[in-house]
């Protein structure tokens, strides 16, 4: 049986199928698990001819009960964190800091910037260590909801940053360049470790595949590597 949950499902409508698979990964339940209640739910559409909705009602609040009982993984806070808080210094460190490393310079910044940085950790981490709630509320709402959510969270980020005195602020740029690069290298390491980004939804038969595992070593690399690149086109780009 493939890992993927279509075929998995072949009998549940695809917007049953995605809303019900979404509200399981929101509760951190296993992809083993999530297939095999995913198989149960084809099974009996299979056999009684109705569909996902009629005999199961709405998929997240059906995936919310099956939640209590499913195997899920072991939340793991302080590494979640910590993998958060070193990729999110990492890609501003190595965004504001490559540019002047490259010209030989100091990285000369104002307050406010720096404040909006930290204020960026700050969201970062709140997020982490409570992800469930405002994932699940993100993945209902509308896109104008979204829009909205998105624009406040951002104002609040960036006011106290433009309100505060822009006092300059220097510091030598070449050991913030490595540091930051090291960062973002820890950060992936310790992303690539946890095993939620390699759980696939597969069958109750099915072994984890190696695809898996190169798809997390993927995942884990791509906001260093986009930073990398932003950086470098900073430095290219800009006079």
């Amino acid at each position: 049986m493939s890992s993927d949950s279509t075929s998995l499902a072949p009998h549940v409508t695809p917007t049953w199928r995605d809303a019900f698979v979404v509200e399981l990964r929101l509760r951190d339940v296993r992809g083993d698990a999530i297939g095999d209640a995913l198989a149960e739910v084809d099974a009996h559409c299979a056999d009684s001819g109705q569909d996902a909705m009629t005999a199961f009602g709405d998929p997240a609040g059906y995936a919310g009960g099956l939640a209590d009982v499913l195997p899920t993984h072991r939340r793991t806070p302080v590494r979640d964190v910590v993998a958060v808080v070193l990729q999110t210094a990492g890609v501003m460190g190595t965004v504001w800091s490559v540019r002047p490393w490259l010209r030989g310079e100091p990285l000369t910044a104002s307050t406010g910037p720096v404040v909006t940085a930290a204020l960026c950790l700050v969201v970062a981490v709140v997020l982490c260590l409570a992800p469930a709630r405002p994932l699940r509320w993100f993945a209902r709402a509308r896109w104008w909801q979204v829009a909205l959510a998105g624009t406040g969270m951002t104002a609040v980020v960036v006011a106290p940053g433009a309100l505060l005195p822009n006092a300059p602020l220097t510091a030598p740029s070449a050991p913030l360049a490595a540091v930051s690069v090291l960062l973002l290298a820890v950060g992936a390491v310790t992303l690539f470790l946890d095993a939620t980004l390699s759980d696939e939804v597969r069958g109750p038969a099915d072994a984890p595949r190696p695809r898996a595992r190169l798809r997390a070593a993927l995942l884990s690399a791509a906001l260093p590597a986009v930073a990398l690149l932003v950086a470098a086109a900073l430095a290219l780009l800009l006079p």
